[in-house]
């Protein structure tokens, strides 16, 4: 009998509460929200936006001081620039990228090709966006770039790539000039 009773009081409060839920209540607050739940997507990272739909344009450009091989993304209107690496006289290689977001917690920008993987000093810019990179060109890198590896690039949590190699008469030219103007590092 005990048992019973402990049983029925311990079921009161749930009973209780189920009486308090019917549709017939006083309640004048707003009412809830109704209609389709709208959820949006997150924003891709800037280097799946433009690896998913890049159309290439390599070119190369230079002077007697100095040799760069540029990357754009010609699918938009301006064209994008995508990386730019240049050689300068005495100043060895500089790699920017207008894609990457400067972060004052990261001081190397590393580009790879092929297997070889190179860490530059971060450049800090007066200028905003993008994130430039300087140092020594070194000869594995100049080496997979003239076979015509594909690039990457990476500063901390961003990356980009693998990009569309250039074609060979261009990385061809670049590394020649380059090693013509630069320090050569093994």
């Amino acid at each position: 009998m005990r048992l019973r009773l402990l049983k029925l009081l311990g079921a009161l409060p749930l009973m209780l509460l189920a009486a308090c839920g019917d549709n017939q209540s006083e309640y004048s607050g707003p009412a809830p929200a109704s209609g389709p739940v709208v959820t949006a997507p997150l924003e891709p990272s800037f280097s799946t936006n433009i690896m998913n739909e890049l159309t290439p344009s390599w070119s190369t450009s230079g002077d007697a001081n100095s040799v760069t091989l540029a990357l754009d993304h010609v699918g938009t209107s301006p064209p994008t620039s995508v990386l730019t690496l240049t050689c300068a006289r005495g100043a060895a290689l500089t790699v920017e990228s207008p894609l990457f977001t400067p972060d004052a917690s990261q001081d190397q920008l590393q580009i790879g090709a092929g297997d070889v993987l190179v860490s530059l000093p971060a450049v800090v810019s007066p200028e905003p966006g993008g994130v430039t990179g300087q140092g020594p060109a070194f000869r594995d890198l100049l080496a997979q770039i003239t076979v015509g590896r594909r690039l990457s690039l990476s500063y901390g949590a961003q990356s980009l790539g693998p990009l569309p190699p250039a074609p060979n008469p261009m990385t061809s030219r670049f590394v020649n000039r380059c090693r013509s103007l630069s320090l050569i590092h093994i």
